[in-house]
């Protein structure tokens, strides 16, 4: 048995990149799963589908992490289905670069909505029924390494990112009277689906722009999260763990 059997995970932007890589490393260690998704439904069923062949139980459920409603749906669906949550990977997020001074506001509270907002609403809907079980459990929100540097174009997401980092701070303090833990994991360059849609990307150069030799791959990513939400990290709360190769560590990794 994995070190998550009988655990419960939801995982939000379950449908592509990281939080694909995420569900896969926590069903391989036994985690009952609630793939939430927004657009993605393809690759949300996709996901469940592979892992239903590998003996792991599956719900998939749309759901607008902007939208309080949505959320306390998401919830209702996994207590109905698994009667517990155990488990919360906040990692519903959008990157849609912008110049500051052409940016619109309904560009600004997009971002800070999806990131940071529908982040809260998760996390609160998971701690009451955390609590309200009396048995703990584990909140691992995604950052990014743009909470720590600055590229242009970028300043509704890096604030975003920025705020997940305090927010994740925050909420360890709160919560940890109740054995909740919460961390973040603050991803570097991680090639996902929509990097294929960047002019200009090619693999091999942005490798040579980071001190590891390579970008990274949701596979790098999973690991840490199954890690932060099983015992060996019983002790580990209000913690901000780069996944970054190096980027943050060398001065002028990071590309504008």
């Amino acid at each position: 048995m994995g070190s998550l059997a009988g655990k419960v995970a939801v995982v939000t932007g379950a449908g592509t990149g990281i939080g694909v890589g995420i569900c896969e490393a926590l069903a391989a260690e036994g985690a009952a799963i609630v793939a939430s998704y927004n657009s993605n439904s393809a690759g949300a069923d996709a996901l469940a589908g592979r892992l239903r062949e590998r003996g792991s139980d599956v719900l998939t459920r749309k759901c607008d992490v902007q939208s309080f409603d949505e959320v306390q749906g998401l919830f209702d669906a996994a207590l109905s289905s698994f009667k517990r949550v155990d488990i919360l990977i906040n990692n519903s997020g959008i990157t849609e670069p912008r110049s500051l001074l052409e940016m619109t506001p309904a560009e600004w509270d997009r971002t800070l909505n999806i990131n940071l907002r529908g982040m809260f609403f998760c996390t609160q809907r998971a701690a009451k029924e955390m609590i309200r079980q009396g048995s703990g459990g584990r909140v691992v929100n995604l950052s990014s390494v743009h909470g720590f540097a600055a590229v242009s174009n970028h300043a509704h997401y890096e604030a975003s990112k920025g705020g997940i980092n305090m927010f994740t701070k925050a909420c360890a303090i709160e919560l940890a009277p109740h054995d909740i833990q919460v961390n973040a994991i603050a991803p570097g360059a991680i090639e996902v689906e929509r990097y294929f849609a960047f002019p200009g990307y090619d693999r091999d150069d942005w490798g040579r722009r980071i001190p590891a030799g390579r970008v990274g791959l949701p596979s790098d990513i999973g690991p840490l999260a199954a890690f932060l939400c099983g015992d060996g990290a019983h002790y580990v709360t209000g913690q901000i763990i780069w996944v970054d190769g190096g980027m943050t560590s060398r001065l002028g990794a990071i590309r504008a």
